[in-house]
């Protein structure tokens, strides 16, 4: 069983800063080989993937009818 690294994990439940989001997304040993090309690509990636979870989570979204006032019009 594989232990868990979220950031709510461990003694220190700080999340993890981009830099070392762009490290490991992209398999870097350190802040120093990130390049601009890294961090717009990990921009782009993670703007479209919220992207999609907006439209999912709308399309998922019960829609729950809105009660009529009770002044009498109908």
């Amino acid at each position: 069983m594989e232990p868990n690294t979220g950031p709510e994990s461990g003694p220190n439940p700080h999340p993890d800063s981009v830099v070392q989001l762009i490290c490991r997304a992209y398999g870097l040993t350190d802040a120093s080989e990130i390049t601009v090309e890294h961090i717009h690509r990990y921009v782009t990636e993670h703007r479209l993937t919220d992207q999609r979870t907006h439209q999912l989570r709308d399309r998922l979204r019960p829609r729950i009818p809105r009660q009529r006032a009770s002044g009498g019009a109908a």
